[in-house]
C-alpha cells in the first residue's frame, strides 16, 4: 500500500487507487463531473484538478533527497486531473492551494461559458451537481456579457428521453455508458469545439437500458419525458423500494407528488442491479395514475358493472357464493404479488378448505431449490452458458451483469468514502471476451451479438442439448456439433462457470428433466422464474393441493377469485360467480360479478424474492389509489362474505408466518435484501400442461417481453416505443395460412383474439409471438386464422 500525503495528511492508499479517491479517502473534496463509479475515467471535464508530485529515484534505486534530507518531491508543472492518475509511493497531493483554486474556478468558468443558466425552468434544479459545484468552486459571477451559444432544446432522443443540447457540458458520461454497460454504440460526440453536441444515428434506437443516462447526467441535459416539468426534486416524496416487473428485483427510488407516481430512478444495490434499471422498470409506471384505474369496488347489477362500496361488494360476494362448496372455489394470484400476500392466500385457502390455489405465470418445474448461483456469481464468472433464455427480456439487468463478466472487471471497489469514484481498471471501449459466453436458444435473442458461441436448437429439445453438452465435456471431441463442443470446452476450462436457464427451457413439460440435466454439468445454476415473485410464492407453497385445479383449468369450478390476472374471458364462462381483484378494468374484470380495486406494487409494503432467492423489501409510495387495497384487505372482505376467519390476516400476521417458515424477519431486512435462514422442502415438481394440440391450428412460441401488457395498454408513449405485437413467421408458411406481410390482422392466439402485425422473417425457424398477460413465455400456443382471413389497419 503506497504511502502518500494529501494536504499534509498521511495516508496508506491501496495499490491502483486513483488520486481523486485518495483525496476523498483523506477526508477532502474535489469537484468532478465526468468521473462515475461504474464508468471508465477519462478526465474530460478537468474539474478535479490538483497539484501533485512524486519523489524520483537515483540510478541505485534510492530516492533523490532534498536539503532537509527527505525525498524531494518533483511536482507536475501544472495542475493535473486526479481522476486519471494512479497514486504511487511518496506521492504528495494538494487540493487547497491558490493555484488549484484558480485552476478549478477557471475550468468552472469555461464550463458555464455557454451554459444557458435556465435553472428556473430546468427540471434538474435543486438536484444539479453543476449548481452545487459552481457555488462551491466557481468565481461567483460571470465576466462575459456577449450572447451565449444557442443550440437545439427539447431534442427527442427517444420516446422517453429528451436532450437539451444547450445544457450539455460534454462530460461524455452518456456516451461511455452505452459503450461500456449495455455494449451499444448509439451515442457519440458530433462536430468539434464549441459546436460539439451529443447525437445518435437517426435510424438507430437507444436500446432497452436508455433511461440510465438520465440518472448519471450531471446537469439537466438528459431528462425523463414521463416526468418532465412535473415537479422539483425537493417537492417529491422519495421512497426506496424494489421493482417487481421481472425476477431481478432491482432497487428503485419511487418519486411521488400530489398522489401521483411521477418518476422512477435506480437506487444503489451493488449485489443486484448496481444502479441500473431497464426502460420497462423505469418508464413503465404511467398506468398507475391513468384514468382507467379502478378506484372503487364494482358490482354487477342488471348485467352491468356499477360503482359500489366495499360493504356492498361484501354483500354481493356473500350472495353470489352462497351454497358453493369449497372444492368448487378457486383462488388464483399473479406471480408478482408480495410474499406476505401469498401467505394470506395460503392461510385463506387452508381455512376455507379449497385445494384450488395457484399463481401465474409459473414455470413448468419448481425453480426455487435450484438457484445456487447469485447475480454476483454471474458478474464474476469466467464462463456463462445461456440455454433457452432471452435474458434481456426475462431479466434485463442480469444481461448487464453478464456483459460485466465479459469485460473481466467488476466495478465493485469500495473505500471508506464509498464506491470508487474513478476505477482505473475500467477503460474506454474495453474488449469483451466473447469466448466466455455461449448462447443456445430456439430463436434469436439480443445476447447473440455478444456471445462467442451462438447456436439454435429445436424448441423442446433442451434436455437432449444438455445431454450432448455433458458427453462433449466428459469426452472432448465427441460433441454433436462444433458449437456444442466449443461450449463444453468453455465449461471444462472455467474456474467459475454459470448456467442460466430461461423461459424456453422451463416452459415445456420436460422442464424437470432439463433442470436435472443442467445440474450434472458441474456449474452453478441460475434459473429465471416466470414471474417477479414466482420463487417466493413457490417457497410458500402456493400451488394446487390434491385434486386441485391449476390456473387456466376452471372446468368443474363454480366460483373463482383472481388477483392481478387477466385470463381469456372465454375460459371463465363456465363459472357461476367471478371476483376480480385488479388495478384496471381488464377483459376478465369486465366479465366479473364483483371487481375489487387493487393496489399496484408501488403502493404496498411487503417482500419479494428474486431469482437468486434474495428477500427484498417493498415500501409504499405516496400514491392516491382511491379505495384500492392490497390482497390482505381483499381476502378479509372475502372471508367476511364466506364467514371464515383465516389464521393469517394482514401484514403483521403474514410476516410472523414468514418468520416461522424461513427464519427471517422481513420487516428488518435492509434495502439490499437478505437470504432466508431456513431451507424449505418444496416437494415434487409440478409440471404445467402445454396448450398445444388444437386440431388444424399452427403452434407458435410465446417469446419473453420485459414490457407488461398493462404498461402498454395504458401508455401511448410506451406502445409507440415498443411497437405493435408482431407475429414472425417464414414467408412460405405465412402465405400458406393466408397471412399478409406487414399487415395488422385479427388472429386467434391461444384462444384469445389479438391484433398482431404479421412479419415474414427468414430467420423465424419457429413462428413467434410476444407473450401477453395470462400466457407464460416459452410455451407453445395455438394460432388460427379466421376463414376467410380478415385484415385492416386496426
Amino acid at each position: 500500500m503506497p504511502k502518500i500525503t494529501v494536504n499534509g495528511v498521511a495516508l496508506d492508499a491501496p495499490a491502483g487507487m486513483s488520486a481523486i479517491d485518495a483525496v476523498f479517502q483523506a477526508g477532502f473534496d474535489v469537484p468532478y463531473f465526468c468521473a462515475h463509479d461504474h464508468l471508465s475515467p477519462v478526465g474530460a471535464c478537468r474539474l478535479c484538478l490538483v497539484e501533485a508530485g512524486s519523489p524520483r529515484k537515483n540510478p541505485d534505486g534510492t530516492f533523490i533527497l532534498g536539503e532537509d534530507g527527505q525525498p524531494k518531491i518533483f511536482y507536475f508543472p501544472k495542475p493535473v486531473a486526479s481522476c486519471t492518475m494512479a497514486v504511487s509511493e511518496g506521492m504528495v497531493i494538494k487540493t487547497t492551494t491558490d493555484a488549484v483554486a484558480q485552476a478549478q474556478a477557471g475550468m468552472m468558468e469555461f464550463t458555464l461559458l455557454n451554459h444557458p443558466l435556465d435553472c428556473p425552468a430546468c427540471d434538474k434544479g435543486g438536484a444539479c451537481p453543476l449548481q452545487d459545484r459552481s457555488f462551491e468552486y466557481g468565481a461567483g459571477e460571470s465576466r462575459f456579457e456577449f450572447t451565449r451559444r444557442h443550440t437545439d432544446k427539447h431534442y427527442a432522443l427517444s420516446e422517453f428521453i429528451v436532450l437539451d443540447r444547450e445544457r450539455c457540458i460534454h462530460c461524455k458520461r452518456c456516451v461511455r455508458y452505452f459503450e461500456e454497460i449495455p455494449g451499444q454504440e448509439v451515442l457519440d460526440f458530433i462536430e468539434r469545439g464549441v459546436h460539439t453536441f451529443i447525437g445518435s444515428a437517426e435510424t438507430q434506437g437507444l436500446g432497452e437500458f436508455s433511461g440510465n443516462i438520465n440518472d448519471i447526467c450531471p446537469v439537466g441535459a438528459l431528462l425523463d419525458e414521463t416526468s418532465r416539468f412535473r415537479g422539483r426534486d425537493w417537492e417529491y416524496e422519495h421512497t426506496r423500494s424494489t421493482c417487481t416487473q421481472c425476477p431481478v428485483g432491482c432497487s428503485v427510488w419511487l418519486d411521488a407528488r400530489t398522489g401521483r407516481l411521477e418518476r422512477i430512478r435506480g437506487a444503489e444495490n451493488e449485489a443486484v442491479n448496481q444502479i441500473w434499471l431497464c426502460d420497462a422498470g423505469r418508464f413503465g409506471h404511467e398506468y398507475v395514475d391513468g384514468d382507467a384505474r379502478v378506484r372503487q369496488p364494482l358490482v354487477r347489477r342488471d348485467g352491468r358493472l356499477e360503482p359500489a362500496t366495499w360493504d356492498q361488494a361484501v354483500a354481493a360476494m356473500k350472495a353470489g357464493l352462497s351454497g358453493i362448496a369449497p372444492e368448487r372455489f378457486g383462488l388464483y394470484l399473479d406471480a408478482s404479488l408480495t410474499l406476505e400476500e401469498g401467505a394470506s392466500a395460503v392461510s385463506f385457502a387452508a381455512t376455507l378448505g379449497t385445494p384450488n390455489l395457484d399463481f401465474a405465470p409459473r414455470s413448468a418445474a419448481v425453480v426455487s431449490g435450484q438457484n445456487r448461483a447469485s447475480i454476483v456469481d454471474v458478474a464474476h464468472s469466467d464462463a456463462i452458458l445461456v440455454i433457452g433464455a432471452d435474458v434481456t427480456e426475462e431479466a434485463p439487468v442480469l444481461s448487464l451483469r453478464i456483459q460485466e463478466a465479459l469485460k473481466g472487471v467488476v466495478s465493485d471497489l469500495r473505500y471508506n468514502h464509498g464506491a470508487a469514484i474513478a476505477d482505473l481498471r475500467l477503460q474506454e471501449r474495453m474488449l469483451r471476451t466473447r469466448s466466455r459466453l455461449a448462447v443456445f436458444t430456439p430463436v434469436p435473442v439480443a445476447l447473440d451479438e455478444h456471445a462467442g458461441v451462438v447456436a439454435r436448437y429445436p424448441w423442446g429439445q433442451e434436455a437432449q442439448l444438455l445431454q450432448d453438452l455433458l458427453v462433449a465435456k466428459s469426452s472432448p471431441g465427441n460433441g454433436s456439433n462444433a458449437q456444442v463442443s466449443a461450449a463444453a470446452a468453455m465449461l471444462a476450462a472455467a474456474k467459475a462457470p454459470v448456467i442460466i436457464l430461461g423461459a424456453y427451457a422451463m416452459g415445456g413439460s420436460n422442464a424437470p428433466v432439463v433442470v436435472a440435466a443442467a445440474e450434472r454439468l458441474g456449474a452453478k445454476l441460475l434459473v429465471i422464474p416466470a414471474g417477479a415473485n414466482a420463487q417466493g410464492l413457490e417457497l410458500l407453497g402456493v400451488a394446487p393441493g390434491k385434486n386441485g385445479r391449476a390456473f387456466g383449468h376452471f372446468e368443474g369450478l363454480k366460483a373463482a377469485f383472481l388477483s392481478g390476472l387477466d385470463p381469456d374471458p372465454v375460459a371463465l364462462e363456465s363459472l357461476d360467480f367471478l371476483i376480480i381483484h385488479s388495478s384496471h378494468l381488464t377483459g376478465a374484470a369486465r366479465a366479473a360479478n364483483v371487481v375489487l380495486p387493487a393496489k399496484t406494487n408501488y403502493e404496498k409494503r411487503g417482500t419479494t424474492v428474486n431469482l437468486e432467492g434474495r428477500f427484498l423489501p417493498l415500501q409504499a409510495a405516496a400514491i392516491d389509489g382511491g379505495q384500492a387495497e392490497d390482497l390482505h384487505a381483499a381476502l378479509a372482505a372475502l372471508s367476511e362474505a364466506l364467514g371464515v376467519r383465516p389464521e393469517v390476516r394482514g401484514l403483521r400476521s403474514a410476516r410472523k408466518a414468514i418468520l416461522d417458515r424461513f427464519g427471517i424477519a422481513v420487516e428488518t431486512i435492509s434495502p439490499e435484501g437478505a437470504f432466508a435462514k431456513k431451507r424449505t422442502n418444496l416437494g415434487p415438481n409440478r409440471p404445467v400442461e402445454s396448450l398445444a394440440g388444437v386440431p388444424g391450428a399452427l403452434q407458435v412460441i410465446a417469446t419473453p417481453r420485459a414490457w407488461k401488457g398493462v404498461m402498454l395498454d395504458h401508455s401511448e408513449r410506451a406502445r409507440r416505443a415498443v411497437g405493435p405485437d408482431v407475429l414472425r413467421v417464414r414467408e412460405a408458411l405465412g402465405k400458406q395460412l393466408g397471412l399478409d406481410n406487414g399487415r395488422a390482422m385479427r388472429l386467434s392466439i391461444g384462444g384469445r383474439e389479438q391484433t398482431v402485425t404479421v412479419v415474414f422473417d427468414p430467420a423465424a425457424t419457429l413462428p413467434t409471438i410476444p407473450a401477453f398477460d395470462g400466457l407464460a413465455a416459452g410455451r407453445s400456443v395455438a394460432l388460427t386464422v379466421p376463414a376467410p382471413a380478415t385484415g385492416g389497419d386496426d
